[in-house]
């Protein structure tokens, strides 16, 4: 499993129409949230770069993915110490990949336990 919907179910009560609310805005905003990082990227554009990895990192700790909060965090260390462009591109590439493998658990656990 890739997600862990522990801390969002004691933080909703167990409420199923909000977590599943939840889940609905992360697969929504995450792709596009990933275009705007990525469209930055290739601009060079490291405050932008920087700020959509902060907030993939905070959406994706909502819902328990916590292996992409670790590669997000990287890419604002890797940002803020000394941005190499393939440094982070390589690390974009690797979140993009993990996500997109998320996003099929993410519609399985809607579709069988929320």
């Amino acid at each position: 499993m890739m997600i862990n919907l522990e801390n969002l179910r004691v933080l909703s009560r167990n409420n199923d129409d909000f977590i599943r609310e939840i889940l609905e805005v992360y697969l929504t905003n995450t792709p596009r949230d990933i275009e705007s990082m990525r469209a930055a990227l290739s601009n060079e554009d490291w405050q932008t770069v920087r700020y959509f990895a902060h907030k993939l990192k905070s959406s994706s700790f909502t819902i328990g993915f916590i292996e992409a909060h670790g590669i997000f965090q990287q890419i604002e260390y890797a940002i803020r110490d000394n941005p190499i462009k393939p440094e982070v591109d390589h690390l974009v590439q690797h979140a993009i990949e993990r996500c997109e493998a998320c996003y099929v658990e993410i519609r399985l656990e809607m579709n069988n336990a929320v």
